[in-house]
């Protein structure tokens, strides 16, 4: 053995170092496993772009009124087409025909059967031992968005006059050899339209509260007109239809902002996007800013980001359930505004972690001031505002490239579901506080502040903003927004690397965050 090799087995701080870094790759290792199997895990929940789909298509339906009025005939055949309920039938058909696919996937997946074998369901679901009891969460949670889909598809085929495909969609809900743990609080609302539309035609009895309670928007319109008029209630029947057609207006207004507006940014984002690259190659100027001068090592920055994001796991699992313990009620009991600050107090402890995790990392390193720089003036806002609006023709263009290569993905961002529950300005204002404000300041001190030039000192400008990209869509644990994420990143990166103030990636996270809120606001008014 050489003098050297005795020297360093001798010595206990490197052993001991020797052992720490062991412990943090198999933490890193655990992350990366963690990593790989929420990705997996989406694939069976339905894709974020489905449910914006179905709300856009609910907003045209409502709107479709419009298009026999003469004053907004022109611009309703603009937004809304010349057949607008082929369209919503064929949108939910898929959409049901995804879902049952998916449903199919997780009965194969409890029943540990393979994928040939029977999909015949057993009246004793829950209680068989295999059956892990959030997979049949999941399962009933799938069934019960299927069934509103077969309510609502019903609907569509009935307004077209397809009374057999309405009944044989309605009948699915009603199935009888469905097992216990998977029937559905909409078979009454299913029985409630089969007499609607049957022969002879029935009303049963709390019809109308059924189908209030079950059905929104255009759906809840067209099945009360139907009751109306087999009870011969001419007033209610007027009434509603006065309320739909101010309802159709205010839809149809809607359509305008969602579909102009955005087009009109990835118009501007495009031109600026065209514009600021012929500037740089005219005037010789690098596309990309250059490479950090990190004072910490490569080493420190893995330890931080495998325990915060080991750390923020933990947190979501416990936070929310020492929430509900101190308020004695039970996950499915939380109000809206009570979901609202459980988020808040999740997120924003997972933050805190990882903002201690930074500062205890940098405080040794004389100079880290120099990286993550935060300085109120400068053109950040230049920066801020144009990245913004270049963002928005790339990240839909990645969209479309995911939903072209990856057309099964699922997942998506879990505040979508409570923000349309929620009814009351407090609770969006929870979430507000949330994803404009938390969630751009952390992510952005985190993934372009300091993992981003900690990546820069060993590799090349472009490979560094792809990865610390790619790692911050990683982070968001869903296929579906996988590749919009990245190029969301890619587009953080490079006005990081040029304004070298973190205000401005800041700004852009903030308004890309907003904007979407504010969509899925506009959207979610046609019900």
């Amino acid at each position: 053995m050489s003098h050297s090799e005795t020297t360093a087995s001798a010595d206990p701080s490197s052993a001991w170092f020797s052992v720490r870094r062991g412990i943090l790759n198999l933490l890193s290792l655990l992350a990366i496993v963690i990593v790989g199997l929420s990705l997996s895990s989406s694939w069976f929940q339905p894709p974020p772009q489905t449910q914006l789909d179905l709300l856009q298509t609910d907003l045209a339906l409502q709107a479709s009124r419009t298009l026999d009025d003469p004053r907004y005939q022109d611009l309703a055949r603009a937004l809304l087409g010349q057949d607008v309920f082929k369209v919503a039938q064929n949108r939910y058909q898929q959409t049901a025909d995804n879902y049952t696919e998916r449903l199919k996937r997780l009965k194969r997946l409890a029943r540990l059967t393979p994928a040939g074998e029977s999909e015949a369901a057993s009246p004793e679901l829950a209680q068989s031992p295999e059956v892990d009891p959030a997979l049949l969460a999941s399962m009933q949670d799938l069934q019960t968005e299927l069934d509103a889909l077969w309510l609502r598809l019903g609907l569509l085929y009935a307004y077209q006059e397809d009374l057999e495909a309405a009944q044989q969609q309605w009948q699915q809900i009603i199935d009888l050899e469905r097992p216990v743990e998977l029937e559905s609080s909409q078979k009454g609302a299913a029985r409630v339209l089969q007499g609607l539309w049957g022969t002879p035609r029935r009303i049963w009895p709390e019809a109308e509260v059924q189908i209030r309670n079950h059905l929104d928007g255009w759906f809840e319109a067209v099945a009360l007109q139907q009751l109306y008029r087999l009870q011969q209630r001419s007033d209610s029947l007027n009434a509603l239809n006065q309320q739909q057609e101010k309802l159709a207006l205010a839809a149809l207004f809607r359509l305008a902002v969602v579909g102009g507006i955005p087009v009109l940014g990835a118009l501007l984002g495009l031109m600026l996007l065209l514009g600021w690259l012929g500037w740089s190659l005219w005037r010789k100027r690098p596309l990309l800013g250059p490479a950090w001068e990190v004072p910490w090592p490569g080493i420190g920055a893995q330890a931080v980001l495998t325990g915060w994001f080991l750390g923020f796991i933990a947190l979501n699992a416990l936070v929310p359930r020492l929430y509900i313990i101190i308020l004695g009620l039970g996950a499915r009991q939380l109000s809206p505004w009570q979901q609202a600050v459980a988020l808040f107090l999740t997120y924003n402890s997972g933050a805190l972690l990882g903002a201690g995790l930074l500062y205890r990392l940098l405080h040794a390193y004389p100079g880290w001031q120099r990286v993550l720089q935060v300085r109120l003036w400068g053109p950040w806002l230049l920066w801020g505002l144009c990245g913004y609006w270049v963002a928005l023709p790339l990240v839909v263009l990645a969209a479309a490239l995911s939903q072209l290569l990856l057309p099964q993905a699922g997942g998506g961002n879990p505040i979508l579901p409570l923000l349309l529950d929620s009814h009351g300005w407090g609770a969006r204002l929870v979430f507000l506080a949330v994803v404009s404000v938390c969630a751009p300041v952390f992510e952005e001190v985190l993934f372009r502040g300091f993992w981003l030039p900690t990546l820069s000192r060993y590799l090349p400008m472009g490979a560094a903003i792809g990865l610390s990209a790619f790692t911050f869509a990683l982070a968001h644990l869903n296929l579906s927004d996988l590749l919009p994420l990245t190029m969301l990143g890619v587009v953080l990166g490079v006005v990081y690397s040029h304004s070298r103030n973190l205000l401005a990636p800041i700004l852009l996270h903030s308004l890309w965050n907003t904007g979407s809120l504010v969509t899925l606001l506009v959207l979610g008014g046609a019900r």
